[in-house]
């Protein structure tokens, strides 16, 4: 009986210490270069993203192109983390474009959040 007894409180202590854990958000860094010379694409016209200096838990990027992709009105795509770039096709119509790129860790059971955020502002032209 003394042996049970002890084997619960273990669990019990083990259960409890595992449970009061917080953790700080992974380090998050939206960081990005692309293969855009001087901010301007003809218009169909494909360009890579370099994430390689990216990093957080989530990874999610903007194209900008109509009000639902676009950071703050819209919804991102989710880029795997440890990809290193990522190739955009182009876009479909001449234009003001801002690409962003958004970082996110959570931590201490998702009570903080850390997150970063870069964007690029591309031109599109008429070839």
């Amino acid at each position: 009986m003394n042996k049970r007894i002890s084997i619960l409180a273990f669990f019990v202590l083990a259960i409890g210490l595992t449970g009061c854990n917080k953790e700080e958000p992974l380090p998050v860094s939206a960081a990005f270069t692309t293969s855009i010379q001087g901010n301007t694409l003809d218009v169909g016209q494909g360009f890579t993203v370099y994430t390689s200096d990216a990093e957080g838990e989530f990874l999610t990027y903007f194209r900008g192109d109509l009000e639902s992709t676009t950071y703050g009105t819209g919804f991102g795509a989710s880029l795997g983390i440890g990809s290193d770039s990522l190739v955009i096709s182009g876009y479909a119509a001449a234009g003001n474009y801002t690409f962003t790129l958004v970082a996110t860790s959570y931590g201490n059971w998702g009570e903080t959040v850390a997150q970063d955020v870069q964007s690029i502002d591309i031109t599109v032209t008429t070839p």
